[in-house]
Order: structure tokens, then sequence, then C-alpha cells
């Protein structure tokens, strides 16, 4: 790490710089007429600009590119570090680094996906190779995974695993929330404000590459697709007059509907969904002598809302069972009722002035990377702006309520709280604190876009007093900025220097003088650099592989010689589920892994006591590891955490038979411990770990549990 002489990092100068750069920019006039002549040629050429954006994308799932972490499955000591055990097929060579915050992007959902892959037959509902009773694929949420239902058209951004190879349909599953969310939020924004389109997609390009959405594998990206494409397909349904555009968009929009709904993580649902529903509702009442209501119109809601009852209902015949148990389980299922104001930390908020430092460089103990990510906010001179056009007449006159009520709800539940019982009516007793990013942050980006739009249509201001404003509000979002460093605990950032501190004041300052000066286009584009300086390496850019599979090695051991394409369950022992789901990934069957709720079965097979079943009712990273017990049972559970369930087994006295397994794998420091088990043989090693097969000859010892 360069480091200047004074002690602070090289990055940090560098930053400075590129900020000082910035700043006399909108003042060159060349550069300004450049923005205009871009922005009405934006305007003419729409069709051409949405075609370019498929474009791309085609163009890179063609090339097979991805953003993902997994290439820690194949650099992990469990694999040898090079692909020992689970071995990806072409090019693994990448740009950046794998991102190991990414957890449940690559250690959960994607080794789940490839489980779906190689699972015999493809894309059941029931995977049968995840946990003892199977795992049943329709909980997972997100973009979700290949299931080969009816529900599947609702799930987007997994068509490709059902159309292309292994490689492009990964590159689809990893590009679509990107792309399609700054598609949509690009059309969504024309419904709003059609007359400004260049700076609706610059925009646009500012929310989809802020370090929220990279921190958190782009999900936020994905969750507001959805809701934003909903949108501007009900907006261009009830102005056709044909109805056969009617029901393309009634389908459309129905495959939405159900999509938002197998997203099933309430806390972004429940607050972009709160912001767009307001939205929809201010923009009908702006709109509504545009309006029809014939017989295209009512066709396209029948038709939308019979396809989402239909996938919803497909869905839910297959899933409900699951999602019963989701629901009885500790956590998530019984999460305690939030109604807001439970954060107390003051530089919470704010922590996007710390996007350049924390996404790439790390953070300290107790926070982490995905958490303490969000958005480049300029609250004072958005609040303000929107306050003022509230009050003046125009077109947009209750979308601009619309969002500039949300803004206010949100600050209200951060800072103080709701009354309990409005937060059950509104759903928002699902939200914590902690999410309220994504919709304040698309709230703000509308909020620009309906300024934008109404810009001439100035203040009651003179000159003089618009100046002293401007220099007002610069000077407070320079101060709140300058704030977050003042509050700021230590330890949450790796280097904290006057000159970060200082580029980050400025920024932040300048940007709101810009807004409130009506340089808006610079202020966006400012948002632009600012997050493209925080995520452009965060991504580990990579060819997705061509395969996923079981090294032959390894297959020798987890599979039987006349049948090596069968593989027997096997219980991987160690303080991870690294192990387990390497395996699964490669169609292996296991006992421990990612499970979205508990094995009844499995517990009641190795005797778990009744008492200790609260600790295991979670959706649980399952782990083994092995320890001497004085206890009269051979093992012990425990949760550490909220999301963990560890089982020590006793490796003397345990019988591994009772787990439903028939091989067990471990590292060389597990596997002396468990040659002393009477109920293993081992069968060899490979790659560092340690394969031993259970006995078949002892018989099965349970205890009840009811």
């Amino acid at each position: 790490m360069l480091h200047s002489e004074l002690g602070i990092p090289l990055r940090h100068w560098l930053f400075m710089a590129s900020v000082l750069v910035l700043l006399p920019l909108p003042r060159v006039a060349r550069l300004q007429h450049w923005g205009d002549r871009l922005e009405k040629l934006s305007q003419l050429h729409t069709k051409r600009i949405t075609a370019t954006i498929v474009g791309i994308f085609m163009l890179l799932v063609a090339a097979g590119i991805t953003g993902s972490s997994a290439q820690l499955l194949i650099e992990s000591p469990w694999n040898g570090g090079s692909g020992k055990t689970l071995v990806f097929e072409g090019q693994q060579s990448h740009l950046f680094s794998p991102q190991p915050i990414r957890s449940d992007e690559w250690l959960v959902l994607t080794p789940n996906i490839l489980a779906q892959w190689n699972h015999a037959p493809k894309f059941p509902v029931v995977n049968e190779n995840l946990g003892v009773s199977g795992q049943n694929m329709g909980v997972i949420g997100m973009t979700g995974v290949p299931i080969a239902q009816l529900a599947a058209a609702a799930r987007p951004a997994t068509w490709g695993f059902f159309i292309f190879p292994l490689r492009q349909a990964l590159s689809w599953h990893w590009q679509f929330a990107l792309f399609a969310c700054l598609l949509f939020l690009w059309k969504a924004l024309g419904v709003l404000n059609p007359q400004h389109q260049g700076f609706n997609l610059l925009l646009a390009t500012a929310f989809c590459v802020q370090p929220y959405a990279a921190a958190w594998s782009l999900w936020p990206l994905y969750v507001t697709f959805l809701p934003l494409a909903a949108f501007t397909c009900t907006a261009w349904l009830l102005q056709t007059r044909k109805i056969f555009v009617a029901a393309i968009l009634g389908s459309v929009l129905g495959i939405l509907i159900a999509g938002w709904v197998l997203v099933l993580y309430p806390p972004w649902q429940v607050t972009v969904g709160s912001l767009m529903l307001a939205l929809a509702i201010g923009w009908l009442v702006d709109q509504k002598k545009r309006l029809r209501c014939h017989a295209p119109q009512w066709i396209g809601a029948g038709i939308a809302v019979l396809l989402a009852a239909t996938l919803l209902g497909s869905w839910w015949f297959d899933t409900s069972d699951a999602v019963a148990l989701v629901r009885a389980t500790v956590y998530p299922g019984s999460r305690t009722v939030l109604h807001g104001g439970e954060i107390d930390a003051p530089w919470w908020t704010l922590r996007g002035y710390l996007n350049i430092e924390a996404l790439n460089y790390g953070t300290g103990p107790g926070v982490n990377q995905s958490e303490v990510s969000s958005y480049f906010f300029y609250p004072i001179p958005i609040l303000f702006l929107g306050l003022w056009h509230c009050k003046k007449s125009s077109s947009h006159h209750w979308v601009m309520r619309a969002c500039v009520g949300f803004m206010l709800f949100c600050l209200a539940f951060r800072f103080f709280g709701i009354p309990p019982w409005l937060a059950k009516i509104t759903l928002w007793s699902y939200v914590t604190s902690t999410r309220l990013d994504l919709s304040f942050a698309l709230a703000c980006t509308t909020v620009m876009a309906l300024v934008y739009a109404n810009r001439r249509n100035g203040y009651a201001f003179s000159t003089r007093q618009r100046t002293w404003i401007a220099w007002g509000i610069a000077g407070s979002s320079a101060a709140l900025a300058a704030l977050e460093f003042l509050v700021l605990p230590p330890g949450v950032i790796t280097s904290n220097s006057i000159v970060l501190q200082a580029a980050t004041t400025l920024a932040a300052g300048c940007g709101a003088w810009w807004l409130v000066r009506g340089r808006m286009r610079a202020a966006a584009f400012l948002t632009v650099i600012l997050g493209l300086g925080a995520t452009l390496t965060f991504n580990p850019v990579s060819r997705a592989p061509r395969a996923a599979h079981l090294s032959s090695s390894s297959t020798a051991f987890a599979s039987s010689g006349t049948q090596p394409t069968h593989f027997f369950r096997t219980l991987a022992v160690g303080d991870s589920v690294t192990p387990s789901m390497m395996l699964a990934a490669a169609g292996v069957p296991t006992v421990g892994g990612v499970l979205y709720y508990p094995h009844r079965r499995f517990w009641k097979r190795i005797g778990l006591p009744e008492s200790d079943w609260p600790v295991v009712n979670r959706y649980q990273h399952l782990f083994f590891t092995l320890d001497h017990l004085e206890t009269a049972l051979p093992f012990k559970v425990n949760s550490a955490q909220a999301d963990v369930v560890n089982v020590t087994l006793d490796p003397r006295r345990f019988d591994f038979s009772a787990t439903g397994a028939q091989r067990v794998v471990a590292e060389q420091k597990d596997a002396v411990l468990l040659r002393r088990n009477p109920f293993l043989n081992e069968i060899g090693s490979h790659g560092g770990l340690f394969w031993f097969e259970i006995r078949a000859d002892i018989p099965i010892r349970t205890k009840t549990f009811n």
C-alpha cells in the first residue's frame, strides 16, 4: 500500500485530485455545449439507446462475463487451493479480486444454482442433495435459482439456465439485475419526465453504479427493477388504444407482479414497494385527464391479475409446506416486530460518505463492507428543492409530493420510529432502519428528475438571495460530510486521513451547490464518478465456468466403482459450510450446508433432545466440528449467531450412520481423531481432504425426539 511522506495513503491524494479536476468542468462552455448536444441526441434516439443497452447485455452474456466471487470456492483451502475437489472448467483468470464479503452470493446462492444444474433431473423443486430431507428451492429469494415449475417465468434472472449453456446462463444471472434496472429506471423516469431522456439516463446510471448495489451482489438493483418495470408497464397500459398491445403489457405486468412477490425479502420489498405505490398514485392523480379506462385497459389488467395468480399459485402449490416451516423458525420466522428508530449510531445514516475507502479497503471489526456501503446522498438540497417544487403548480405536482413525503417518512422512521400499530398495518414492522438506503436513494433520484423537468420554473427570490441560499445549503451539506467523520468511531474504516475528509467534504458541498444553482447534470455526473470510483474494481470480472463437477480423484471416494455417477451422501467435518456447499455444487448429496429451514428428520435420527429444538429451528449454516465431550450424548448443538448452527461431535463415540450419510470427509487435523471412531473406515485422501466410509454393518442407534 502506497503512502505519502505524511503517512496519508496515495489513494486519498488521488481522490482529492479527482475532485479538484471535476470542480471547474461545469463552467467550461464547450463541455456544457456537448452536454446539451448529447441530451438532444438522447431525446431523438431513445430506441437506439434501448437497443444499445440490450445489445451490450447480450454481448456480455455471449462472452460469459460475470462479476461473481465464486472463484473463492475454487481457491478455498478446502478445495486444495486450486480445484482439487470441485472443478470449474474454463478460463478462471479474473480482473480484480473476488470479494469474501459477498458470501451470500458465492457461498450460498451460486452453489445452490450449481446444485440445481448438477441434479438429476435438473432443476427440481426439492433438491435431494441438500440436507437429508432435501431442500425446497422455492424458498430461496432475491434472484432465485432455476426451478422446473411454472413460477420460473416470474424469475427472469434464471431464464438463461433454461436456454443457454452453463457459462452464458451464469452470466445472464449476474448481468440481468444491472441492465434491467438501468433500462427500466430510465424508462420509469421517462414516464415522469419525458422531455429529458438524456438526463434521465445519467440519473439511472448514477443510481446503478453505487456501492450499495455492488456490495450486495447487485440484488438491490433486481429488487428495484421489478416495481419500476411494473410501474412503466402500467403507465403504458393506461395510455394504449390497442387491445393487442394491452394484452402484451398485461402479460408482462403479471410476470413482474409475481416476480416481485418471489423476491421474498420484506425489508426491501416493503420500502421500495411503498415508494412506488405512493409514486404511482401521485402520477395517476397528475395524469388523470390523459389516461384511458376502456376495453384495452380492462383486458390488460385482467390478464395481469390472472397470470400473476397462476404463477404464484404454482409456486405456492409446490412451496407452501416449506414456507410454513420457515415461518415457524426462530429466525427469520419469529423476528421481533420493528417500528424504526433502533439505530443509535449517529454516523450510520450518512455512511455513504465513507464509500470510497470502506468498499475497497475494508472495515474494522464489528462492521463489514456490505453493511457500511450506501449512497452518496445530498439530503439537504434535494429536500429543499423537493419541498419548494411541492408548492409550485406543475404536471408533476402530486408525484413530487409523494416522493418528498416518502423521504420525510423515512427520516422519521429512521430517527424517531413510528407507532407499532402503524408499523404492523403498513408492513413496515418487517423493516429495519439499516434497509432504508435503497428506497431513499430511489426517491432522491426521482426528485432530481422532477426538479430538472421544472427547473425553468424558478424561485421567487432575487439573484442575491438565491446565491446566499445556495451558499447556505452547500455549506450545510459540506458540514454534514465533515460531521460524519467527526462522529465516526475509530476503526470503522482502515484509513482515515485529513485528505480523505477534505475531498469528501468538498465533493458534498460542490454537489449541493450545483443542485441548488440548477447545474444538475454536473451533480449527477459527480455522483456517477464517485460511484464508479468506489465500485469499478470491486467486481471481480471473469468468465463463468463452462461446467462445475467433482474431480475424478474425489469421485472415486464419493461414489461406488460400479456407479461412478451416483454419489453417496457425505458429511463434511470442519468449522465452515464451505466443503458442504462445494460438494453440493458438484451434485454430491450432503448433510450440512446452508439450509433455509431445519430438517426435523435429521435431528430425530441423531436424537436431539426436545429442549434443544429452538437452537436448531432456524435458517442455518449447518456445520460439524469435533471435540471430546463428557456428556451422556455424543454430540451437542449451539448457535453462536442467528443464522449459524454448529454440531459438536465426540469423535470417539458418535455413530455417524445416524446422520443418514455414507461418507465423511475432513481435513488432516480432524482425520486423526476420526480414525479412532469405530463406525468409520478410512478409504483415502486427495487435495488435503481425507475420506471415510461409514460402516453399514452396525445398526443405527437413535433417541426419540418429539
